[in-house]
């Protein structure tokens, strides 16, 4: 199971509504969310990158050693890297952005589900 705190993702989540744009669940360097397009008023990076991103517990690069966070990805979503695209209106965002509740995000061979976790569940 992966989790996505609500304190992280709710900025992402308001972005892709902002701009009328995907959800996307990025697994490559770190497990992750973003919206499909940034917002112009974003100040870029020195490598010029300008996304607003929300890393699940455990899988921030910057944070966490290459083992755990690769250990902890792989556990749940495989190997291979991949890019997964939510409709930005999809209800269970409501719950995060709305009432604060974690997402939870666990896998099998043919599907992502998605549930939303109370804060301090």
């Amino acid at each position: 199971m992966i989790l996505f705190p609500a304190s992280e993702l709710r900025p992402v989540l308001v972005e892709a509504r902002t701009l009328a744009c995907r959800v996307i669940l990025v697994k490559d360097h770190g497990v992750y969310m973003m919206s499909e397009k940034s917002s112009p008023s974003r100040v870029t990076s020195r490598n010029g990158e300008s996304r607003l991103i929300a890393y699940a517990v455990g899988c921030n690069p910057e944070t966490v050693s290459f083992d755990e966070w690769w250990s902890l990805a792989c556990t749940e979503f495989g190997g291979d890297d991949f890019a997964e695209y939510f409709d930005h209106d999809a209800a269970i965002f409501d719950r995060v952005i709305d009432d604060g509740w974690n997402l939870e995000i666990r896998a099998d061979e043919h599907h992502l589900y998605l549930d939303v976790v109370l804060r301090d569940a």
